[in-house]
């Protein structure tokens, strides 16, 4: 998550430094997008785990 954070951030930073067309914009979306899935299937995992620790408590 953090290299694809870092990717994200980079690639936008060429974007608007040398004012590219609107097809090199699809890099740092792309990257958003990956990072943005990674980070939701990491939070149900986690979620689902508390879940399952809960229900072994009981």
């Amino acid at each position: 998550m953090l290299i694809g954070t870092m990717l994200a951030f980079f690639s936008t930073a060429i974007a608007i430094t040398f004012q590219l067309p609107l097809i090199w914009w699809s890099i740092p979306v792309v990257c958003v997008v990956v990072v943005l899935t990674l980070a939701v299937i990491r939070y149900r995992r986690h979620r689902r785990m508390r879940e399952a620790l809960r229900g072994a408590q009981l």
